[in-house]
């Protein structure tokens, strides 16, 4: 059915957006945090890895955070899966609604727990953490979770699920090691559901909420030195000369997008900046003394006890200044991907080229190297290729082309011969005459 009123769209030069801060959010929502799941073991016989979580993290954020509420207990209860049997048919179903969701700009880490198991043992896990939003205003049962907290237990996608069945020889327990999986849902148990992932739980910002204004800094000093060893690293971005001009030799000027050259002039220009610092840095080290030196080291040390045995408030810092230092954390972090990108993108053409020129070598051949082209350095490849070509076309039996244990063909030119002079050419007989 068509729209009874439409409107025109107003075309105008310069949209007007709305600055906004990441502080301006709807008063009806309220902030959460989710051990999500842990690494390794899982009682319900599944493996996870680092390496794993890490593939699985891409799919966190957007993820809906669900529940099914049972208004007569005035508790949660599982993930809501439903049978229902009629008329001798079988269909499924499930109760659980989203009450909230995982932000696309939520912090994803891994931090350390003691839990305890069903031994009561303190066993130290690494659970992925995540924080999300829940509707608090839209869902006043919902004020439990922020107040109390509640157990959790994430959903996994089946169709994207990947993994495999392997035993444990340890412990003699078959455990399906799950290889790539998507996030479907993160679901909020009732307490007297019992969590695949004992420690799993869904609460107010806890962990979250103590990051201070020092971890703040070390991360984005951790930030900047991750960025400037990006800047300083060899083996893509600091090529000679010589090297830039057989890359552009190789690779044709279609190929080069204008993405990567806007990111290379970004590059140039914050390099010349970062060195003019250093430039600076290095002649105000220089002309200061070991004494005073040591003055500095102590006023800072003085400062920094003084700050944290003072209960001033003026030693804290203010949202505002806080969202501030955290929109340029995430600029830097962003600079640093595409500084990272850029140079992985350099490096893999130069790979490829490199690959590409040993023509003489089959796909075949090269395969197991085009495969792992990202764990091998640009000189490991070279030497690779290198080596496979000396020992497809190089004879190490023979000397000189010839072996050792073959006597050396002769070859001898002579005028006089067998053949009847019927049977000789016309150059033959040129030849006869010409010698006697």
């Amino acid at each position: 059915m068509a729209l009874k009123n439409r409107s025109e769209v107003s075309t105008i030069d310069n949209p007007e957006f709305i600055n906004l801060t990441p502080s301006d959010l709807s008063p009806l929502i309220s902030t959460c945090e989710i051990k999500v799941f842990y690494l390794g073991h899982n009682r319900n016989h599944s493996y996870i890895n680092k390496d794993t979580a890490l593939k699985m993290a891409k799919t966190l954020r957007g993820t809906p955070i669900v529940a099914a509420y049972n208004e007569k207990k005035e508790d949660f209860g599982d993930h809501g899966h439903v049978i229902h049997i009629e008329d001798g048919e079988i269909s499924f179903s499930c109760k659980t609604v989203p009450y909230g969701f995982v932000a696309p700009d939520s912090k994803i880490w891994f931090q350390n727990f003691t839990d305890t198991d069903e031994f009561d043992n303190k066993v130290e896990r690494t659970y992925m953490m995540t924080t999300g939003y829940l509707w608090t205003g839209q869902f006043p049962e919902l004020t439990k979770v922020i107040e109390e907290g509640q157990p959790h237990s994430m959903e996994l996608d089946g169709e994207s699920l990947e993994g495999h069945w392997a035993e444990d020889r340890e412990l003699g327990v078959d455990f399906f090691i799950i290889n790539d999986a998507v996030f479907s849902k993160l679901c909020i148990l009732g307490d007297d559901v019992e969590p695949c992932y004992e420690g799993s739980s869904i609460t107010s910002p806890q962990v979250s909420s103590n990051f201070s204004k020092e971890s703040f800094e070390n991360t984005l000093f951790t930030m900047m030195q991750e960025l400037k060893e990006t800047l300083n690293s060899k083996g893509g971005l600091n090529m000679s000369n010589t090297e830039d001009q057989e890359f552009e030799n190789e690779v044709a000027p279609e190929q080069v997008d204008d993405t990567a050259t806007e990111e290379s002039t970004d590059f140039e220009n914050t390099t010349e900046e970062i060195e003019t610092v250093e430039d600076e840095d290095v002649d105000s080290d220089e002309t200061e003394d070991d004494d005073k030196d040591d003055s500095i080291v102590e006023d800072e040390e003085y400062v920094h006890e003084e700050s944290e045995d003072s209960d001033n408030t003026d030693s804290e810092f203010s949202e505002e200044q806080f969202n501030a230092m955290n929109n340029e954390l995430e600029s830097l972090r962003a600079e640093v991907m595409e500084l990272r990108n850029f140079k992985l993108k350099i490096e893999n053409q130069q790979k490829q080229s490199l690959i590409d020129s040993y023509f003489m070598l089959s796909d075949e051949d090269k395969q197991e190297i085009v495969d792992h082209m990202a764990e091998y350095s640009y000189d490991d490849i070279k030497a690779k290729l290198a080596i496979m070509y000396v020992e497809q076309n190089v004879d190490f039996t023979k000397v000189d082309g010839q072996s050792d244990d073959e006597p050396s063909p002769e070859m001898t030119f002579s005028l006089e011969d067998e053949t009847t002079t019927e049977q000789l050419t016309d150059l033959q007989r040129a030849l006869r005459n010409a010698s006697k």
